[in-house]
């Protein structure tokens, strides 16, 4: 009788093991489909920017079945300095609040909508400048720039891919 409940336990591992390996097996076929079947989102529109005292205040329109948005911010009108990346899941409100501290700045604002791997095209190029309370400080030390795109997103599954 031992031997017999060894065998049916070596027999149940084995098994375990085919059945982990064919489900990791499907769940890489289905991450490529859903690569490949997602689209493109439409541009984001209404972004509006607001400078208030020690923050920048950024609003825009939702957009459906997206998996969330990416907000550029840029020192330059041709957004070619990036300084600024800022990853926004997807919820039922599109508002984001950038703190700088007391001190006036003026930033250019894009945001990109993503499904997936895919991106939008980037919003229109929106500018604000901050206001200071009092005297004021000196402005944030500026990051490096980075001028690559935002596409930093993983794909994600659900009824909207």
């Amino acid at each position: 009788m031992g031997d017999d409940i060894r065998a049916l336990h070596g027999h149940i591992t084995q098994a375990t093991i085919i059945l982990n390996q064919a489900l990791q097996s499907l769940q890489n076929r289905i991450n490529t489909v859903q690569q490949v079947k997602a689209l493109t989102p439409p541009t984001v529109t209404g972004l509006a920017v607001q400078g208030k005292q020690g923050c920048f205040y950024i609003t825009w329109n939702r957009i459906a079945h997206v998996d969330g948005y990416v907000i550029v911010q840029a020192n330059d009108s041709q957004m070619s300095q990036v300084i600024g990346r800022f990853p926004v899941p997807d919820g039922d409100s599109c508002v984001y609040s950038l703190a700088v501290g007391n001190a006036a700045v003026t930033s250019f604002f894009q945001v990109y909508a993503y499904q997936g791997p895919k991106y939008s095209d980037p919003s229109a190029i929106v500018s604000a400048t901050t206001s200071t309370y009092g005297a004021g400080e000196a402005a944030p030390q500026q990051p490096g720039i980075a001028p690559r795109q935002p596409k930093i997103a993983p794909v994600r599954s659900g009824p909207n891919l």
